[in-house]
């Protein structure tokens, strides 16, 4: 990873700024149950013992965050402790699933660093807490898997301003909800590079099989080679500023935490 941040700088002078989602689930420490766990076991007659989430929250429902209040707060503030900030931590789609999501990092190694840090420090609070954290991209076969969505931006490290934002077009004043337009050139260029090498790039990004039993119609995961804007059923999302209504990054959603953040 730092080869190529080097080398993309040194080469064609761009930068990266870089933010990530962490998700996972919680479930009862030494509890489990029946149900449509991850197995491989063949005999369909034989109960398949599995995890037992902690709640059974919705997305953006206020119940995990109620209920895991003290875990929560204990995660963020040894977080704090070690210099990693946390942008938000909200419920998702799963039972007893939260998402931590880390700032846009302009040095992208320290959030790599960040990224092992962060897991670390949630599953051992977690057992401090009877709970255990699990990043498995697929726990229950019905519901939601745990992935680690990226955000990128481009940055121009030889210009005047080495932190400004690249990936919008600047110069196009087109009236109404932004279009491929909106994007700069460079940031085109990005697009097509990712999605020519999109069926390599998995390789690194979703490492197992379980990976790929997360990737699905309507699992907000991305399925296929395409991109899109604010589209979440896209692999590769742009995502829109509310504010300054600009195409401001990418959002790759085909990324689990099996991967090595590394590579």
């Amino acid at each position: 990873l730092a080869r190529v941040v080097d080398t993309v700088k040194k080469k064609i002078g761009i930068g990266f700024t870089v933010g990530v989602e962490i998700e996972f689930c919680l479930v009862k420490k030494n509890v489990v149950g029946g149900g449509a766990g991850r197995s491989y076991n063949e005999s369909k007659s034989v109960p398949v013992p599995v995890p037992v989430p902690v709640d059974n929250s919705l997305f953006a429902s206020t119940t995990s965050l109620d209920e895991q209040d003290d875990f929560i707060e204990v995660v963020y503030d040894n977080l704090a402790k070690q210099n990693i900030s946390v942008e938000m931590i909200h419920s998702e789609s799963a039972p007893g699933q939260l998402e931590v999501v880390l700032p846009y990092e302009r040095d992208v190694m320290k959030l790599a660093d960040n990224i092992v840090l962060a897991k670390e420090t949630i599953q051992v609070f977690a057992q401090k807490h009877n709970m255990d954290a699990l990043f498995d991209p697929k726990i229950w076969d019905d519901k939601a898997g745990n992935g680690m969505h990226l955000h990128l931006s481009l940055r121009d490290e030889m210009s005047d301003d080495p932190s400004r934002n690249i990936f919008p077009n600047d110069h196009n004043n087109s009236a109404g909800f932004p279009s491929s337009s909106d994007m700069s050139s460079i940031a085109e260029s990005f697009l097509e590079g990712i999605l020519s090498h999109l069926k390599s790039l998995v390789s690194l990004t979703l490492p197992t099989v379980d990976s790929y039993d997360r990737i699905g119609p309507g699992c907000w995961t991305g399925h296929r080679v395409e991109w899109s804007i604010e589209d979440k059923e896209s692999p590769l999302r742009v995502c829109i500023d509310a504010n300054s209504k600009k195409n401001t990054n990418v959002e790759l959603k085909l990324v689990d935490n099996t991967c090595n953040i590394y590579l």
